[in-house]
């Protein structure tokens, strides 16, 4: 995903944030709220990239809780989804929070 070409899209207006409704059912279960959900999309830091879609690491601004966000974007659309939010589960994370923990073999 360029997210650089889509923050610009996005900043001019060309293209429109919707954020779908198992993003707002995830992130309020964690207690994260619209704003933080804009915010990643602005800021965050891309940290798995799967072409359309991309996932994203930022903090909520109080507190510094770290949060993931799941952006998708197709180049020609008229809008971007937040398809989910969540705080991402420390024994499924490194310390880091852009690293996945790998599972250990029996």
């Amino acid at each position: 995903m360029d997210l650089i070409r889509l923050r610009r899209l996005l900043r001019q207006g060309a293209v429109t944030l919707r954020f779908g409704d198992h993003a707002f059912i995830e992130a309020r279960k964690d207690g994260l709220e619209t704003r933080d959900l804009r915010a990643a999309c602005e800021r965050g830091e891309v940290i798995e990239d799967y072409g359309a879609r991309a996932l994203l690491l930022n903090f909520t601004a109080g507190d510094r809780l770290p949060y993931h966000v799941v952006l998708e974007y197709v180049v020609g659309d008229a809008e971007a989804t937040v398809v989910t939010a969540y705080i991402p589960e420390a024994d499924k994370w490194e310390t880091d929070w852009k690293t996945r923990r790998r599972r250990r073999r029996k």
